[in-house]
């Protein structure tokens, strides 16, 4: 079985090597080639009586940018609004192998909405699917092919808005996710993919530099924020690939802060956790600074412990290997590491006590990108972000990069962001001299 999964894994990332260095048409500076091999694959993944129905989005309320559904577009590479694609499994007996459902567009959407793929010779031509029919002839269609394959298989829109439609079509349809098997295919990045990653790293550092100059005690954080998404707008990243992280002082130890509106006191730490998106890939770069540009020897001892635990994930980081198991080598090292912190108890713990999150996870299209829970192989791209937080101190510290596995080991993709702690400290430094 694992003979068979790593022959699995190379196939992929070949098929992803030989389109991407073609000289074909792209959607998202991915070639179109590459969305129909993503689509063939799909296809053989499937068992005989499944099938396929992934939903695009609709459109969103209008104090919200829209965002396509990350597996309509992974397949497809199209904005569509109100699309469905359907997929069947290799030998169907239908002639069909796909087919995409487009609606109309009504000369008020394209009034609010601007001119948005329609089943039309030129959507065929840009997209290189074929067979794209009207969305009224989505339930007839289902109706046949239901009978075939009644096993569904649904992305997250789908499973939304499309339940009843296929349970009319056939009550005795089994609705399950698709997830498991995109995540198979995601997971191996192709080079076209990787580029894409590398140009929202490079926004995201930026953005990281733009921050640092910014900060000083009494700045607020949605100032930094700001400052942030400034840079990434001028390295082209079209929106964050999830609600930037900026956490001074006691706020650096709430996870998932995000209201990012308090104002930093002088001595504190500001831990930053952003992340641009380009073209539908995003990155995930974190970063801990001084507010008055010098850690205090304690921040410094526990900044150190976190660096040191994040360059030895990276030692122990190389194909075969899981993110469980990376994970549990990075406890041990807290564990074992001499220093100690009290908790809101007061009572002196080890490390590993105020390490409190996943080490890892995979990154692509989504920041928590789909996970088929393999060993590390060559393609995959994943974070790897110890963090201490104590806050009986008021301490919270993450360090965070990004990472390609290869066929030895890994390349750090964000390593142009400086994280020794002389580093940071010279980066927010530089900031307070051009003030």
């Amino acid at each position: 079985m694992r003979r068979a999964v790593l022959g699995w894994l190379a196939s992929v990332a070949f098929v992803g090597s030989t389109l991407a260095t073609a000289e074909t048409p792209t959607l998202w500076g991915i070639p179109i080639g590459e969305y129909a091999q993503r689509r063939a694959q799909l296809r053989k993944l499937l068992e005989p009586d499944q099938i396929a129905i992934l939903a695009s989005e609709s459109s969103p309320p209008t104090r919200l940018k829209f965002r396509q559904d990350s597996n309509f577009m992974y397949l497809t590479g199209l904005e569509a609004i109100n699309g469905v694609l359907v997929i069947l499994p290799k030998d169907s007996p239908l002639e069909e192998s796909e087919v995409l459902f487009l609606p109309r567009q009504s000369r008020l959407s394209r009034l609010f909405e601007g001119p948005l793929p329609e089943p039309n010779a030129q959507t065929r031509r840009e997209s290189g699917i074929e067979d794209i029919r009207e969305r009224s002839e989505l339930r007839e269609f289902l109706a046949q092919a239901l009978k075939v394959h009644p096993r569904a298989l649904l992305n997250r829109p789908a499973r939304t808005l499309l339940t009843d439609t296929l349970r009319e079509a056939n009550p005795e349809v089994q609705l399950s996710s698709v997830d498991r098997l995109m995540a198979r295919l995601r997971v191996i990045k192709s080079p076209a993919e990787i580029a894409l990653m590398r140009k929202a790293i490079e926004a995201t550092i930026a953005g990281h530099r733009a921050l640092a100059q910014r900060l000083k005690p009494g700045v607020y954080e949605y100032e930094l924020e700001g400052a942030a998404q400034d840079a990434f707008r001028r390295h082209g990243s079209e929106r964050e690939g999830y609600p930037m992280i900026i956490a001074s002082g006691p706020n650096a130890c709430i996870l998932h802060y995000h209201a990012n509106k308090r104002r930093v006191n002088a001595g504190e730490l500001v831990l930053v956790d952003i992340g641009a998106e380009y073209s539908y890939y995003t990155a995930d770069i974190t970063r801990t600074y001084p507010a008055s540009g010098k850690f205090t020897p304690r921040q410094r001892e526990l900044y150190r412990a976190v660096l040191d635990a994040l360059k030895y994930a990276e030692s122990e980081a190389k194909p075969g290997i899981t993110l469980a198991q990376l994970h549990q080598k990075v406890v041990a090292f807290f564990r074992n590491h001499p220093l100690r912190a009290r908790d809101e108890n007061g009572e002196l713990k080890t490390l590993d006590h105020f390490f409190v999150h996943g080490l890892s996870h995979m990154l692509g299209m989504d920041v928590h990108d789909l996970d088929p829970n393999l060993p590390l192989a060559p393609g995959m791209v994943f974070t790897i972000e110890p963090g201490l937080y104590v806050p009986a101190e008021g301490i919270g510290i993450r360090i965070e990069d990004n990472y390609l596995v290869t066929e030895k080991g890994v390349e750090n993709l964000s390593r142009a962001l400086p994280r020794e702690p002389e580093a940071i400290e010279r980066m927010v430094g530089a900031g307070k001299s051009q003030r």
